[in-house]
Parts: structure tokens; C-alpha cells; sequence
């Protein structure tokens, strides 16, 4: 099957078809509206899909082997079998992604913290899916999970400087960046006479349940990628 274009994607979300199978690989598809999107066994190796919103899209049997999910928008997406080795998921978000038999064996940035944007935490409670008590949310599905929540920024780009640090995709609280004496401004933020782009939020960190100390145990022993499949797959549907 021939390569497709990045042009060619856009053209076909507009038009709602599907790419089930379609070859993507190495595709750059950085910054792109592809949410509810159909890519079922699609090839999306060692694509860029940096800032990319697929948001709902069926990734189901994917291969996203290497590929680049830095900030990328997976809120509600199917990646159940999908094949996610070596892939880049820093900063990306999984609010609600299934993520079931998934192989994410050697990906980046595999945690059970959640970055939640003011937009998503606006547009959840505005359909009635979220409860704030205090610091602490409840998401309104199935499974009822629970975040503490902590100021935080997501570092999208670096507008000046050197990112020596390799600073860009991850978050960072408020407090973190104060202990390293940063200068925090509403979209930026100044580290080291470095200029960083950032994006304002939350991050949540799972609230455990009480009773859960044997699963505690048994989780010491398993590895991140299994870690990252157990939460999803149980707290977030």
C-alpha cells in the first residue's frame, strides 16, 4: 500500500474516511485535528504526532512502534492491542484512553500521573463528569478514579536557549519549578536563562484506595509498562 501525505490525512478527517490499515509510517502529522478518527492496524511507525489531538480516535491494532506522542491528546482513544515499543508519550494525554493488551515495552514517559488542561477539567465538568472536593477530583465514569491535584505546567517548546536539560514534554508543579528558582510567567516559564513555552494545568496523581497494601506489594515487582496498562485499564474508563 503506498505511503500517505499529510495532506491526504487532512483531506480524509474532513471527509470522515477511514485510514483502517493505512500506511503512515514516518508520516508527520504534528499539530493535527484527528480526533474520533478510524486508524485501526494502521502503520504509524516512527510517525510524529507531536501536539496531535486524537482524542477518541480507534487506534485499535496499531503499530505506533518509535513513534513520536510528545503532548499528544489520547483522551477516550482505543489503543487496545496497539504496539507502542520505544514510542514517545511524554506529556501525553490518557484521560479515558483504553489501553487493554497494549505492548509498550521500552516507551518514554510511561507514569500514572495524569496532566489535566483547564480545558479538558472545564469541558468534563461542564458535562457533568467531574466532582471537586477540595484539591481532590473525582472523574464521573464507570470507575469513579480519583486525583489529587497540584498545579502544574506541561513545557510544550523552547522559544530561546538550549534545552540541555530535555525539559520539553514533561511537567513540572509549581513547587518543582520553585525549588530550581524559575521565573513563571502565564505562558512561559524562564529556567536557567532559558525561555520555555508552557501550558498551564494540573497534574493529578492517583488517589489509592486504602485497602489496596497487597496490590502495592505486588506492583513493586511488575514493570512500568505493566503498571501504565493496570491503571488505565482499571481506573480510567
Amino acid at each position: 500500500m503506498n505511503e500517505l501525505t499529510r495532506e491526504d490525512v487532512e483531506k480524509g478527517i474532513k471527509n470522515k474516511a477511514s485510514f483502517e490499515g493505512a500506511n503512515l509510517k514516518g508520516i508527520d502529522l504534528k499539530s493535527l485535528d484527528l480526533s474520533s478518527g478510524i486508524f485501526r492496524n494502521a502503520n504509524f511507525r516512527y510517525a510524529d504526532l507531536t501536539n496531535t489531538n486524537l482524542s477518541n480516535a480507534d487506534l485499535s491494532g496499531a503499530s505506533l512502534r518509535h513513534a513520536v506522542l510528545v503532548n499528544t491528546n489520547l483522551s477516550g482513544a482505543d489503543l487496545t492491542n496497539a504496539d507502542l515499543t520505544h514510542a514517545d508519550i511524554r506529556g501525553a494525554i490518557m484521560v479515558g484512553t483504553r489501553i487493554n493488551n497494549a505492548q509498550v515495552h521500552g516507551a518514554k514517559g510511561i507514569s500514572e500521573k495524569v496532566f489535566f488542561t483547564q480545558e479538558l477539567l472545564d469541558e468534563l465538568n461542564a458535562n457533568g463528569k467531574l466532582l471537586l472536593e477540595g484539591e481532590t477530583i473525582t472523574i464521573l465514569t464507570k470507575a469513579k478514579p480519583r486525583f489529587n491535584l497540584q498545579q502544574a505546567v506541561r513545557i510544550t517548546a523552547i522559544d530561546s536557549g538550549d534545552d540541555a536539560d530535555k525539559l520539553v514534554g514533561k511537567v513540572k508543579t509549581l513547587k518543582e519549578l520553585k525549588d530550581i528558582e524559575a521565573e513563571i510567567f502565564p505562558d512561559s516559564v524562564v529556567i536557567k536563562d532559558n525561555v520555555y513555552r508552557v501550558e498551564t494545568g494540573f497534574v493529578g496523581f492517583p488517589v489509592k484506595e486504602e485497602n489496596a497494601n497487597k496490590g502495592k506489594e505486588e506492583s513493586k515487582a511488575k514493570k512500568d509498562e505493566e503498571l501504565l496498562a493496570e491503571f488505565f485499564l482499571k481506573n480510567v474508563k
